[in-house]
C-alpha cells in the first residue's frame, strides 16, 4: 500500500471521527434547545420528530464545520497568543458561519415549498432578528468549550487530550510529566538555573 493511500485513509478516518464528535456535540445542544423550547411553550410532550430533525440538522452543520476546519477557517498562522483568543475567535467565526448556513438552508427549503423568506425562517428564533441573534448568542457560548477543547488538543498533540480525559489519572499524569520534561523549557538545566 502506497504512502499516499495510507495518508488518504488516515485523513478520511480523522475527518470521519471529527464529524461524529461534532455531530454528537451539536445534536445534544439542539435536543436541549428543543426541550427548552417545549418547556417555554408549555407543551406536555416532547416531539420525537424534533429530536430526529435535530440529528439531521447536527449532521448538516457538522459537515459545514468539518469542511470549514479543513480550510482552516478562523486560524491564524504561527499564533502564539493565549488559547483564549483563538477559542473566542473561532467560536465567533463559526457561529456566524452556522447562522448564515442555517438561514440559507431554511430559506432554500421554504422557497422549494413556495414560502416567502420571512415565513421560511420562523423556526430560527421565531423568525425575528432578535430571535436569530439570541439563538446565535447561545450558539456562540456553546461553541466556546468545543473550540477550547479543540485548541487545547492541538497544543497537546493528537489524542493527548482524549487520553487525559478518558484514561485513569495516574496514566495521564505520567504521560504529561514525560511531555513536560521533554520540552526545552522544562529541561533539567533550565530548572536547575531557575
Amino acid at each position: 500500500m502506497s504512502t499516499s493511500t495510507r495518508s488518504l485513509k488516515r485523513k478520511v478516518y480523522h475527518e470521519t471521527k471529527e464529524m461524529i464528535v461534532i455531530t454528537a456535540y451539536l445534536w445534544i445542544v439542539f435536543v436541549l434547545l428543543e426541550v427548552h423550547k417545549s418547556v417555554i411553550v408549555a407543551e406536555n410532550h416532547i416531539n420525537v420528530a424534533s429530536h430526529a430533525f435535530a440529528l439531521i440538522n447536527a449532521l448538516a452543520l457538522a459537515k459545514v464545520m468539518v469542511v470549514a476546519r479543513a480550510f482552516h477557517l478562523g486560524d491564524v498562522t504561527k499564533e502564539t497568543a493565549p488559547l483564549v483568543y483563538p477559542t473566542i475567535r473561532k467560536a465567533a467565526v463559526y457561529t456566524l458561519l452556522l447562522a448564515c448556513f442555517k438561514i440559507v438552508e431554511d430559506a432554500a427549503v421554504g422557497l422549494y415549498r413556495g414560502r416567502s423568506f420571512s415565513q421560511s425562517i420562523t423556526d430560527i428564533g421565531g423568525g425575528t432578528w432578535k430571535g436569530i441573534l439570541s439563538i446565535s448568542a447561545i450558539m456562540f457560548v456553546v461553541l466556546i468549550p468545543f473550540f477550547a477543547f479543540a485548541e487545547l488538543g492541538d497544543v497537546l498533540g493528537e489524542g493527548r487530550l482524549a487520553q487525559i480525559f478518558l484514561h485513569h489519572r495516574h496514566l495521564a499524569t505520567t504521560d504529561l510529566d514525560i511531555v513536560r520534561h521533554s520540552t526545552p523549557e522544562a529541561s533539567p538545566e533550565k530548572r536547575a538555573s531557575a
